[in-house]
């Protein structure tokens, strides 16, 4: 199987399906926050919209946090192929159920959807593990940051999407439901694409039967899980992981709340303001790394990148407290730049190293281990943002710094000369 082909069928398939995600996302904010959701009584408190919005987007990770490392290490055992199927396919249910939810007004069955999410619509690890599957070391950012460069795609287009049709098209009848039932239609051609065009990429003789019942053994299971996990360096790499998405988490979930409470965003201005960050990730995978790998040597870009998100956090906290109005409200707008950019920098450098640092047999479970800690730092931010919400909107917001400051000091002070042995 050619190493260059087999990417590409694997970018198509995930940029369906993070458009199909992200045109839900923003969403979320008016079915919590505006008085015309059939989810709640006009007269809800907001502190008890806080509370659910805060559960609701916790919910996905909080599930995560056990089936997407088992999905991820599950590729490891029958294929990718057949886990990107699955996690497509539980996009497209989820979207569906989620939509039905919207449109009778049933939390119960929005929450339901969300369940769902987090149980099988979790792709990137598995993806992750195919960019390890055909990459060599020398180009492995560089693909990651092809990954996320699709992803980022789908990010900028799906919320644009999703805010232009909120409330337009038979609003009394579907409520904000419309975006989710297009979302459902992407989740299946996503699913489609996976099926008829992409190739396995895990190697054919890790198929072996005999091999395959020895590995399925729970305890090898575990053992193979403990021996990864307790990698020295993969160890370090998760401490910088889990304080770079403290810090991002925070940022994107609670940022569009802030906007809709302080500034009256409405599901317009909402939709196209997550879509510009996701073009800001964008840009950074399709120029920034290109640039800052010609210019600084591997350690120095994850540092630069870490500076980014700081910077433009900070930005954020000083622009949202200062209240702005008319026109000074693009200071929020331009806040989110270095932000974004600076974090998918850094998450595509963190991929590579947890990468390269395991064997090309454990792919998938060393990505599983990434995707745990994403889901645990994103389902407890979200419970505790929601909670922080409900007692002052700008909280979160306020917080959200310290983890990326707390990740440059390790990075300055710990012991990471393997990153720099593991680029050479």
């Amino acid at each position: 199987m050619s190493r260059r082909t087999s990417i590409f069928p694997l970018l198509w398939a995930m940029l369906f399906d993070h458009t199909s995600l992200n045109i839900t996302f923003p969403i979320l904010t008016l079915l919590f926050f505006d008085t015309q959701s059939h989810l709640f009584a006009p007269d809800t408190s907001y502190a008890e919209r806080s509370l659910w919005y805060g559960l609701c987007v916790a919910l996905p990770h909080i599930i995560n946090i056990i089936a997407a490392p088992v999905l991820s290490a599950l590729s490891d055992e029958f294929g990718r192929k057949k886990m990107l199927l699955l996690g497509t396919f539980g996009a497209f249910l989820f979207a569906l159920t989620a939509a039905l939810g919207i449109m009778w007004g049933m939390l119960s069955l929005l929450f339901m959807g969300r369940l769902i999410q987090g149980l099988f619509s979790r792709t990137n690890p598995i993806a992750q593990a195919v960019i390890g599957d055909v990459s060599t070391k020398k180009n492995k950012v560089l693909n990651m940051g092809y990954l996320q460069l699709i992803i980022s795609i789908g990010a900028f287009v799906g919320p644009i999407i999703g805010g232009y049709f909120a409330n337009r098209f038979w609003f009394n009848q579907l409520n904000f439901s419309l975006p989710y039932f297009i979302a459902a239609l992407l989740g299946a051609v996503s699913c489609i694409l996976t099926w008829v065009f992409f190739e396995e990429t895990l190697k054919k003789n890790t198929f072996d039967l005999e091999k395959q019942k020895q590995r399925l053994t729970f305890k090898n299971s575990w053992l193979q899980f403990k021996k990864i996990m307790t990698h020295s360096h993969v160890i370090s790499i998760s401490i910088i992981l889990l304080l770079v998405q403290v810090s991002w988490s925070i940022y994107y979930q609670f940022t569009p709340p802030v906007l809709k409470i302080l500034l009256g965003f409405d599901a317009h201005r909402l939709g196209f303001f997550v879509g510009l960050i996701a073009l800001w990730l964008a840009l950074a995978t399709g120029f920034g790394i290109k640039i800052l790998g010609y210019f600084f040597t591997f350690p120095r870009m994850l540092f630069i990148s870490l500076c980014l998100v700081l910077a433009g956090l900070l930005l954020n906290i000083l622009f949202c407290t200062l209240h702005l109005t008319g026109h000074w409200t693009l200071l929020i707008w331009f806040a989110a730049i270095p932000t974004a950019m600076g974090d998918v920098i850094a998450y595509s450098c963190i991929t590579a190293l947890y990468s390269n640092v395991v064997a090309e047999n454990e792919q998938g479970k060393v990505m599983a281990i990434c995707s745990t800690i994403v889901a645990v730092v994103w389902s407890l931010t979200g419970l505790l943002g929601g909670l922080m919400m409900s007692v002052y909107s700008l909280l979160p917001l306020i917080i959200a710094p310290i983890g990326v400051l707390l990740a440059i000091i390790f990075l300055y002070v710990g012991d990471y000369k393997f990153i720099s042995e593991h680029f050479n």
